[in-house]
């Protein structure tokens, strides 16, 4: 989990205000019947507001304990509980004597696989869903796998979400007070779809683009009195 996912509150904390919001928090214990429908509208506008944001991926680093004489592991980060993508690899090492990194190279042959002797892997591979090594390791050595991280899971009380948390409640309220036929609830509405809209803008404020035109122009969105405008330099 990366610090700007850490800012943002967890699932349980915003299933509570979500409940707060609502005015379940006085029906006691009988309001926890009302969790699964709430849950839902969190996570489909975590889902939601994901695609519609599109947050720049997040490089991470997973270590593995790799074993004597075991050379099919998990793709899965153990520390945040994260399943890793064969596809979002990026690079995967091994530490030799502690200090020593050795790049692994992808890809692992018939013929290496007939290699009968043990040392610390050079190659590895995708075999049924597990990361295969080459040649099986003869000692516990740290592995480290370089990945780019998927949209993070918002389902379980300590997940955090990978998009603003407010932009989540707002699109839960919303829904909620809908469901529950709250008179309130266009107005809930309007206000999400507004924070969004202001969220996508303050995303493209101040970025460079290059344009490719044979010419080199920057531009650059800047917020004006009439709105964000593009200009180009």
């Amino acid at each position: 989990m990366n610090g700007l996912e850490q800012r943002n509150r967890t699932f349980g904390e915003c299933l509570t205000e979500l409940k707060a919001r609502l005015s379940f928090v006085a029906q006691g214990p009988s309001s926890n019947n009302n969790n699964p429908v709430l849950s839902s509208f969190l996570q489909e506008g975590h889902d939601y507001i994901y695609k519609k944001l599109k947050p720049t991926p997040a490089r991470k680093k997973a270590t593995i304990t790799i074993t004597a004489g075991s050379f099919l592991y998990d793709f899965h980060n153990d520390i945040e509980d994260e399943y890793i993508d064969p596809a979002s690899v990026r690079s995967v090492w091994v530490l030799v004597d502690g200090v020593q990194r050795v790049q692994l190279t992808q890809g692992i042959s018939e013929a290496d696989r007939e290699f009968s002797e043990r040392s610390y892997p050079t190659r590895y591979d995708n075999l049924n869903g597990q990361i295969e090594l080459w040649p099986i390791p003869d000692r516990i050595y740290p592995l480290v796998i370089e990945y780019i991280a998927p949209q993070p899971r918002f389902s379980q009380p300590a997940d955090r979400p990978g998009v603003p948390d407010r932009l989540i409640l707002l699109y839960a309220i919303a829904n909620a007070k809908a469901h529950y036929r709250h008179p309130d609830a266009q107005a809930a509405g309007a206000t999400f779809a507004e924070m969004l809209k202001m969220e996508q803008g303050d995303q493209h404020e101040n970025r460079r683009y290059i344009v490719n035109d044979g010419q080199r122009a920057t531009e650059m969105v800047r917020s004006t009195p009439d709105g964000y405008k593009l200009t180009v330099r």
